[in-house]
């Protein structure tokens, strides 16, 4: 297949950048090879000549079906993140702590998306951790223990929340009550590897074991997945489109200060995807998954 891009990996650890392309033209085949890349690198960061709203929406509905996360407007899908008139470094609430995206819920995220319209001069990066690559480094006898258990998920502070995590902000109408189970270990949806799954941010424990035994574990697997070989930063730049692999990830933001100017000021647009993207088969059996990474 002739690309009509560039891709080439990342500074850090790991992720990869898609220059020279046209969203709006992507075609079916060429958005199955960077799938596979986001599914391989974890981070893909498309730089784009600019998007408006309704381009966004549109690629997003290729990659997944997008979470409503608002009633207001034309796209109730896009989410404004921005630091005009909030100060996430003083009010320690937000999106700030280790987290994947909403692991509190039975249908949890597949990818999610940023576009960068506005960046600051520095400050207000994005944080990941490679949850795939974390478990691939465990003992093989702690992952035999840990394979089959399934973590209690709550939104709210995790029981094992790191130092510095903010307090996570709950969905408007939200019943904080509302507990889900989720396999500590999970198989991604299109590749079948293993990964670590959202081991903070929303876990309140482990079904089957006693609070106390369930965060012992949990914190050790939180020491082990939250090494620097297992992290990355990102740094926002103007049209850029940021997406990432929740199954495979967990991410934080990093506290931003209050804008004073245009020099200072972050406007992002999110948007959160769950399901399978349209390009691939809607029903996928793992022994064949391997043939689409050919």
């Amino acid at each position: 297949m002739a690309l009509r891009f560039t891709l080439e990996k990342l500074a850090g650890n790991f992720g990869v950048e898609v220059s020279d392309i046209v969203v709006s033209e992507i075609s079916d085949e060429e958005l199955r090879h960077i799938l596979l890349r986001l599914y391989e690198h974890r981070v893909v960061v498309l730089k784009t000549g600019g998007l408006t709203k309704d381009q966004l929406a549109t690629f997003a509905r290729r990659v997944g079906e997008p979470i409503a996360l608002s009633r207001k407007g034309k796209h109730p899908e896009i989410i404004p993140i921005t630091n005009i008139n909030i100060d996430s470094e003083k009010e320690m609430a937000g999106a700030a702590h280790w987290h994947t995206d909403q692991s509190f819920k039975e249908e949890v995220s597949s990818v999610t998306m940023l576009y960068c319209v506005q960046a600051p001069s520095h400050g207000g990066e994005t944080l990941f951790c490679d949850m795939a690559a974390a478990y691939e480094a465990l003992p093989e006898t702690l992952q035999r223990r840990i394979d089959d258990l399934l973590v209690e998920h709550r939104h709210g502070v995790s029981v094992v929340a790191r130092p510095g995590d903010h307090t996570p902000l709950p969905p408007k109408g939200w019943d904080q009550s509302t507990t889900v189970y989720h396999p500590l270990v999970r198989r991604h949806p299109v590749t079948g590897d293993k990964t670590l799954y959202a081991i903070t941010g929303t876990s309140q424990g482990i079904k089957g074991m006693t609070q106390a035994a369930a965060k012992k574990l949990l914190e050790e697997l939180c020491q082990h997945a939250l090494q620097d070989r297992f992290i990355t930063r990102h740094t926002h730049r103007v049209h850029d489109l940021l997406l990432w692999d929740n199954p495979t990830t967990m991410h934080s933001a990093t506290p931003i200060a209050a804008a004073t100017g245009p020099g200072d000021t972050r406007m992002i647009h999110r948007i959160s995807l769950r399901g399978m993207p349209s390009v691939f088969p809607q029903q996928l059996s793992y022994p064949g998954q391997r043939e689409l990474l050919e």
